[in-house]
C-alpha cells in the first residue's frame, strides 16, 4: 500500500461507523446519509468508491439533470457525514461476480448520464453495478401498491386505492410548504386518514412504487386492504413521528405489521435523537407563550 493509500486507510478507520463492524470490502454499497437524502455508492478497493456527481465532482442536488460516474477516495465523497455497509437486497437477489462488478464500474467511470431523483439516481446506478437488475423500475400502479413519495426531507408514504386515488395518513401541517411541514410534523400528535388524488397527494416531488417488503412478508388479501383503507377514512389517528406515521400506516394496511424503515435508519445514524430534542424545545417555547399571554 502505497502513502497515499495508508493516508486514506487512516481515515476509514477514524470515521467508520461504529454500527458497521464488518471489513468494507470490494463490492459493497455504500450508503451515506445526508442532510436531506442518502447518497450511494459502490466501493471498489483501495480506498474508492464509483458513485455519480456532477462534472466538477460536486455532489448532486434535487435539481441535477445531468450526471457524471465518478471514482473518487472514500473520504471525499463521505466528508463528515454518516454512512454504513448496506448491500441491502443480498439476500433476495444474488450479487454479480465481483469480477464483472468491478470491470463495469470502471467501464463507467467518467461517463455522462441521466439524473433525476427517480428512477435515475445514484441509488439505482450502484444497484445495477452489483446486482445486475434495475432495482427501481417503476411498474404501473395497481390498487394496494405503496407509493412512496420524496419531500425535501423525509418520505411520505400513501396506498394506492384505485380511479387516481390514494389513502394516506396527514398531520395537519402535510398541507403546508414541505419545509413548514417536516418541522411541524415533529409536533404533530394527531392526523387524520385522508382520501385524496394522487397528484394532489405528490404535488410537484418524485415518487414511486415500492413495496418493499413483498419478498419477506406475506401480503394482506387486496379485498381486506382496500376495505380496511375505505372504512379508515375520515377517522382522527394518534400520530407520532417514531411509533404511528405515515409509513406504519400504510405498511399495517398492506402487510399486516406497522414498521418505518425512515425510523430505523434515522435511529441508527442519531436523527430521531436529534429530532427530539428540538421538538422539546420546540414545545416548551410554546408553552411559555401560552402562559405569558394567559
Amino acid at each position: 500500500m502505497n502513502e497515499e493509500a495508508q493516508n486514506h486507510s487512516a481515515f476509514f478507520i477514524r470515521v467508520k461507523n461504529p454500527a458497521e463492524r464488518d471489513e468494507l470490502k470490494p463490492g459493497d454499497l455504500i450508503e451515506i446519509f445526508r442532510s436531506a437524502s442518502q447518497h450511494w455508492a459502490i466501493y471498489v478497493g483501495d480506498w474508492k468508491v464509483v458513485h455519480l456527481a456532477t462534472e466538477n465532482g460536486i455532489p448532486l442536488a434535487f435539481t441535477s439533470n445531468r450526471s457524471f460516474v465518478k471514482k473518487d477516495w472514500l473520504e471525499d465523497v463521505v466528508r463528515k457525514d454518516q454512512y454504513r455497509v448496506n448491500n441491502k437486497y443480498d439476500e433476495t437477489h444474488p450479487p454479480l461476480p465481483l469480477a464483472k462488478i468491478l470491470w463495469q464500474a470502471e467501464e463507467l467511470v467518467d461517463k455522462e448520464m441521466p439524473y433525476d431523483l427517480t428512477p435515475q439516481n445514484s441509488e439505482q446506478l450502484v444497484l445495477e453495478l452489483r446486482y445486475g437488475v434495475d432495482m427501481n423500475e417503476q411498474d404501473e400502479i395497481k390498487p394496494g401498491d405503496l407509493i412512496e413519495i420524496f419531500r425535501s426531507c423525509y418520505q411520505h408514504w400513501a396506498i394506492y386505492v384505485g380511479d387516481g386515488k390514494v389513502v394516506h395518513l396527514a398531520p395537519e401541517c402535510d398541507r403546508l410548504a414541505n419545509g413548514a411541514a417536516s418541522v411541524l410534523a415533529v409536533l404533530s400528535d394527531r392526523a387524520y386518514v385522508k382520501k385524496d388524488w394522487l397528484e394532489v397527494v405528490v404535488r410537484k416531488d418524485p415518487y414511486r412504487v415500492n413495496n418493499k417488503h413483498d419478498s419477506t412478508l406475506p401480503l394482506v388479501p387486496l379485498a381486506k386492504i382496500l376495505q380496511r383503507a375505505e372504512e379508515l377514512v375520515g377517522r382522527e389517528m394518534p400520530y407520532n413521528l417514531t411509533t404511528h406515521n405515515c409509513e406504519h400506516f400504510v405498511m399495517d394496511l398492506r402487510y399486516g405489521v406497522a414498521m418505518s424503515d425512515q425510523v430505523t435508519d434515522a435511529i441508527a445514524v442519531g436523527t430521531i435523537g436529534m429530532m427530539g430534542v428540538a421538538a422539546a424545545v420546540l414545545r416548551s417555547a410554546a408553552k411559555r407563550r401560552k402562559q405569558r399571554y394567559e
